[in-house]
Order: C-alpha cells, then sequence, then structure tokens
C-alpha cells in the first residue's frame, strides 16, 4: 500500500536531484530514503526515477505521478490545516489577490463576508495579471480576481463583464469626434499597459479591427500611471470602469467603435482542491457581483 511518507520521499528526490541531498532535506539517512523509494516502486509495480547517473531523471511513470503526487501531498496539508482550525476554533486565511482597480469593491465585500462569518481571516495582494496566474500556480493564492482569459491549469470562473474606456485629456481635439476607431488615434501617442503582464488583451483586439496594434510610445504597470502619462503627454490609453474616480478626474471617458469591455473572473488552480471555506467565498463573490450589476 502506497503510504503519504514515501509520496513525500518521491517528491523531495526530485526536487534535489539526488538521494543525498533529499536524505537532508528530509532530516533522514540515506537508506531511510532509499527505502522509501523501493517500497513506493514495489507498491505500484513500476520504476520512477532512473538512478544510473549523477542525478537522478524521471521516467515516464516517475513523470505521470509526480504532478498527482504533488497535488495529493497539498490537498493533505489543506486538510490537515483545516482540521486544526477547527480543532482549536481558529478560521482558516483565504488568499486572494486581485487586479488593483478591484481592490477597494472587493475589500467591501471581504469585510461584508466577516459579518456574517466572523473569524475569518484573509489574506489580499494587489498585482495585474501574469503575477496573479503564476501564484496560483505556484500555490501562493487560494483565488484571482482577474481577467478570465484561457490558461493552462487554471479555471475560470465569470465574476462580472467590465466597460474598457479610451481615455483622453479634456481638451484633446478627438473629444469632439467620439466614436473613436483605430485609425482616428493614428498620430496620436499612446500609452499602455505592459502586455508581459496580460493586461488588456482588449486593447489588442480593438486595434485588430485597424491596421496593426500600435509602438507604444510608454507600458507602464498600472492604470495610475497610464492616467498621469496621457495627461503629460497629450495622449490616450485603456482605463478599466473600476479604475475610474467617481469624482476629479483629470481625463475624459471617449466611447469607442467597437465598444470595449473585459470578462472579470474569478481564477484558481485546476491542479489543488478548494477548501470549503473557500468555496463558500466563492459562492458569496458571485451573488454579491450579480446583485451589484442588477
Amino acid at each position: 500500500m502506497v503510504q503519504f511518507r514515501q509520496l513525500e520521499t518521491f517528491i523531495s528526490i526530485v526536487d534535489a536531484g539526488t538521494l543525498t541531498a533529499a536524505a537532508r532535506r528530509l532530516y533522514k539517512t540515506q537508506g531511510a530514503v532509499s527505502q522509501d523509494l523501493r517500497l513506493l516502486e514495489n507498491g505500484l509495480g513500476v520504476q520512477l526515477l532512473d538512478r544510473t547517473g549523477q542525478r537522478v531523471k524521471l521516467t515516464a511513470a516517475g513523470s505521470a505521478l509526480l504532478p498527482i503526487a504533488r497535488r495529493v501531498m497539498s490537498d493533505i496539508a489543506d486538510a490537515m490545516f483545516e482540521m486544526e482550525c477547527i480543532r482549536t476554533g481558529e478560521s482558516p486565511v483565504i488568499r486572494l489577490t486581485c487586479l488593483p482597480s478591484l481592490g477597494p469593491r472587493l475589500c467591501t465585500l471581504m469585510a461584508d463576508y466577516t459579518h456574517t462569518h466572523p473569524g475569518t481571516r484573509w489574506s489580499l495582494f494587489t498585482s495585474l495579471r501574469g503575477a496573479m496566474i503564476a501564484g496560483l500556480r505556484e500555490d501562493q493564492f487560494d483565488l484571482a480576481i482577474c481577467e478570465g482569459y484561457a490558461d493552462d491549469g487554471i479555471v475560470n470562473t465569470p465574476l462580472l463583464r467590465e466597460t474598457l474606456h479610451l481615455v483622453l485629456p479634456h481638451n484633446h481635439p478627438l473629444v469632439e469626434q467620439a466614436p473613436l476607431r483605430p485609425a482616428d488615434l493614428r498620430d496620436v501617442p499612446y500609452v499602455g499597459l505592459h502586455r508581459r503582464l496580460g493586461a488588456l488583451l482588449e486593447a489588442q483586439r480593438f486595434f485588430s479591427a485597424g491596421e496593426a496594434y500600435p509602438t507604444p510610445v510608454a507600458e507602464v504597470d498600472t492604470t495610475q500611471l497610464v492616467a498621469e502619462l496621457v495627461t503629460r503627454l497629450g495622449g490616450y490609453g485603456f482605463i478599466p470602469d473600476s479604475a475610474i474616480p467617481k469624482d476629479g478626474f483629470a481625463l475624459t471617458t471617449v466611447p469607442t467603435d467597437p465598444p470595449l469591455t473585459r470578462q472579470i473572473s474569478i481564477a484558481r488552480s485546476a491542479n489543488r482542491s478548494i477548501p470549503p471555506s473557500v468555496e463558500m467565498f466563492i459562492d458569496y463573490l458571485i451573488a454579491a457581483w450579480s446583485s451589484d450589476s442588477q
């Protein structure tokens, strides 16, 4: 019968590269590590590692088992943590990350949820999408509230569809020519969010209706910097509705043809189970944001 200890040893050997290094990580003798691996391979009836070189190499069977073993060990750790929280009466931490513009609304919902679920604890970081997806894959977060693009190993649950506004300085001559098309903006400096961060793919789709994606005069990592540079350069950019202040905005929002929206989703890793506390919060988020849009 396969034991959890054997899976832990197998993962440690792969990560460390040698049985000796794995033994140091696990505070075991090399003989104990070798025995765990041998018992695991005998129990499964397959060879998992090629140990003929200086460093171990995964066999086909080992490559198939590794992601499953990691998922099993992650689920066990989650279960033990949940049980410890129940035993001590302490609520688990719900680890969230979201786009900066959605942070204030998410904080309001977190506070409302805490009132009905006393003791809930939170961890919240804001970032752009690329960093959030990497964090989900590395098990740094339970959920990410971000653009709902397709990614391997990521499950997206639709949350809302948000308008993207083209913004110009108040006195820009194109303000009076709305709705604006890509060709109208050909000679206007463009300030964009970094494409390598997976931000505002919809802007690229907007430009696909014209000749080509323009070369930005600047690429930045926050919508606040987009607004600042658009103001100072007399250019244009795209800012989501949630990032536009209700009062005192220094730019003018201008309709586009075609109109621009983006899908915001709840993203999570497909390779690990969601704790019950996180499942409950997902249901709450969907219901709360749905009521906002009605």
